[in-house]
């Protein structure tokens, strides 16, 4: 109940219902146009304050900031829910643009053991039996990858990046039902890193997450595009 009373309140500050610098209404007032109790406003305003979209000042209530100076993975979400695939595709080009920096690192710098794990994970995603599960093994070779880079920064980049699409990974599952494709790109990253061939590994890496990227985009604007239809 709290993330949806979040998710409705952030919907409004980023329609510009609330604008920055302007304060939320009292909580009972509040609570009655969402229809919740207080005790339920209170966790989701709490949500947004973790969020950073309000602040609590003390004799002056809840103020809201502004979302473009917010960094948040849920803030980024609420963009990509709000702006849709045009921010999406946006989102994707940090994804990409991180790809050859990803791939160089790791075939200049996995472990033997990195070898093995970097195996195993491919193995995982040519047996997914769905696309939901090869989207799963997918994030957890891409884990693995990113392990073998020995750059944390990075890792946190490219986890900032994932964690922005705040559990609506579901809208994007049929963009990897394609096993073909997403195993042959990660075989190509795979055997680069293996023999330590770092231009080879940063371009398998870029061509990789640009060709998931337009199947996601794809899978998002029909999924929009479905949804557009559903609520006429």
């Amino acid at each position: 109940m709290d993330e949806q009373i979040a998710t409705s309140i952030a919907d409004a500050i980023l329609d510009g219902v609330f604008p920055p610098g302007s304060t939320l209404p009292p909580e009972r007032e509040l609570a009655e146009q969402l229809g919740v109790n207080r005790t339920s406003l209170r966790q989701g305003l709490a949500r947004l304050q973790q969020m950073g979209m309000i602040e609590v000042r003390h004799g002056s209530g809840s103020v809201v900031c502004d979302p473009e100076g917010l960094t948040h993975p849920a803030v980024v979400e609420a963009l990509v829910r709000k702006l849709g695939p045009d921010f999406l595709v946006e989102l994707l080009e940090i994804r990409a643009g991180l790809g050859p920096m990803i791939g160089r690192l790791a075939a200049e710098r996995r472990s033997p053991d990195d070898a093995e794990a970097l195996q195993a994970a491919l193995s995982a995603v040519w047996e997914a039996d769905s696309a939901a599960a090869r989207q799963a093994a997918d994030l957890a070779f891409f884990g693995v990858l990113i392990h073998s880079t020995r750059n944390r920064a990075l890792g946190l980049l490219y986890r900032w990046v994932e964690h922005a699409f705040g559990g609506r990974e579901h809208e994007l599952t049929v963009a990897y039902a394609d096993a073909d494709a997403v195993v042959a790109d990660l075989r190509a990253i795979t055997e680069a890193v293996l023999a330590r061939d770092a231009t080879r590994a940063a371009a398998a890496v870029e061509g990789y997450l640009h060709a998931s990227a337009l199947r996601m985009v794809a899978a998002y604007s029909r999924r929009a595009d479905a949804n557009l239809h559903e609520n006429r």
